[in-house]
């Protein structure tokens, strides 16, 4: 049974899970199972999928295809996320095999180096058009950053959970504050999407501080993430929470005061921040305490409907959920808002109509007459590539328009001599047709 929303952003989200490997981190939170990597439990929908196929990559990658060609879902357009445990800290020879193998299942080829594997799939029938990789800040200075451009990577997930350095001390994380903000500057001076995990509820806080820190996290100029995964802290089985639940040590929020907290931080979103999930995928019977609501975003649309506000992400704007919705959608215009991050400003370009219905939007990052787009994305349902559809945001010229835009502020603006693009593998093509060249892991275009 096909399921609209797997595809309605415009892509199609493949998820592959890494062998079970000791983790850097002594999280009291993160459940440990020696059937599932780090932070999951063995029952877990994208575990069990990785289990039944021995976790080998390819495999995974070639049972999703299958099963998503079965539920009608086009494939042309794939953004593979790579899951489990803290991936960069594995051996660095299983990396590069297990990015290889990945894009060797999408390409139907056995190549010879991950090199050749990505040339392969820049003009194969379903194209990596974005890598997510999922790291701990500690773990993303500048070695583990040149790794993942090898990768072909365009998006980071940080495990920031917090911005509270004692809170961070408390449980163990192995990691504080100054972590956070020095990875989240590497990223996106390389053009990485960077997107925080973020935990309210942990052992130390309050709803009133959690309301706090999400405050700082969109005020404060050397955070300002792209993205967020909203995750209630739960007790799992497993983890030593569970110990210190048990023993009266930890007391989760109930679920009243934690739909309420997530309400709270989702009305302070910023329009250029896309919240892409609101809970752990955690079968209900490994949680011990906590939400046990898997449909805890529906839950919270409906409080704040009934509360008369609105969440602003991106997420929420989407041409796809809001036409799915029943939306009166209007014409697209350009719309661009400026905002500073450290070491330099973002240019949030977009789409949208007088709804704010979101059709599409670019990331561009200039600093030092450098400028470099770290995202272009048009949304709707995914529509294979070389067709168009009259009712769909995709293939209508509204990406070309975007990297036009980009182009003149980079040139007479910024007064930058190049754009560099840091683009999915699969996209390349599309790149080249506007004029772009690759250089290293940039599309680049000068201008004469």
């Amino acid at each position: 049974m096909k399921k609209a929303s797997r595809t309605i952003s415009g892509v199609t989200p493949v998820a592959v899970m890494a062998k079970p490997f000791p983790c850097p981190g002594k999280c009291v939170y993160c459940p440990s199972s020696p059937e599932a990597p780090k932070s999951y439990t063995a029952e877990s929908p994208a575990v069990l999928r990785a289990r039944s196929c021995g976790f080998d990559a390819k495999k995974q990658v070639e049972i999703r295809l299958k099963t998503l060609a079965e539920m009608g879902h086009a494939r042309d357009k794939v953004e593979l996320i790579v899951m489990g445990g803290t991936f960069l800290y594995y051996p660095q020879d299983y990396q590069y095999q297990f990015i290889k193998d990945c894009y060797d299942a999408l390409t139907g080829i056995t190549s010879s180096s991950l090199q050749e594997a990505k040339k392969l799939n820049e003009n194969t029938e379903h194209r990596c058009v974005g890598l997510c990789i999922e790291t701990r800040p500690d773990f993303c200075g500048e070695e583990e950053i040149r790794r993942m451009l090898d990768f072909g990577t365009t998006r980071v997930e940080l495990g920031v959970q917090t911005l509270d350095d004692e809170i961070h001390c408390l449980t163990k994380r192995g990691h504080g504050v100054a972590e956070v903000i020095s990875a989240t500057r590497l990223l996106r001076d390389r053009g990485f999407k960077v997107y925080y995990h973020w935990m309210p509820g942990l052992p130390g806080s309050t709803p009133e501080h959690d309301l706090e820190l999400s405050r700082q996290l969109f005020e404060d100029a050397r955070f300002r993430p792209d993205g967020l995964k909203l995750y209630p802290t739960l007790v799992v089985r497993g983890s030593e929470l569970e110990t210190w639940y048990r023993d009266n040590r930890y007391q989760p929020y109930c679920d009243e005061v934690m739909i309420d907290s997530l309400v709270a931080i989702k009305i302070l979103i910023p329009k250029y921040v896309r919240i892409s999930r609101l809970m752990r995928d955690i079968p209900s019977k490994f949680i011990i305490a906590g939400s046990r609501d898997l449909a805890l975003r529906g839950t919270i649309r409906k409080k704040m409907e009934q509360a008369g506000v609105r969440c602003n992400c991106i997420r929420c704007r989407e041409y796809g959920h809001r036409r799915r919705d029943g939306w009166l959608i209007g014409g697209p215009q350009l719309t661009r808002l400026d905002y500073e991050t450290l070491g330099g400003k973002e240019i949030f370009l977009s789409y949208e109509d007088e709804n704010e219905t979101l059709f599409g939007l670019l990331r561009l990052r200039v600093n030092e007459e450098k400028a470099i787009v770290r995202e272009l994305h048009i949304f709707g349902p995914e529509v294979p590539l070389g067709t168009r559809l009259e009712q769909g945001a995709q293939h209508h010229g509204l990406g070309e328009r975007l990297v036009r835009e980009a182009e003149r502020i980079a040139r007479e603006e910024s007064k930058a001599d190049r754009l560099s693009v840091l683009s999915g593998v699969g996209a390349r093509e599309y790149y080249r047709s506007l004029g772009y060249r690759l250089e290293g892991a940039y599309m680049v275009k000068e201008f004469g």
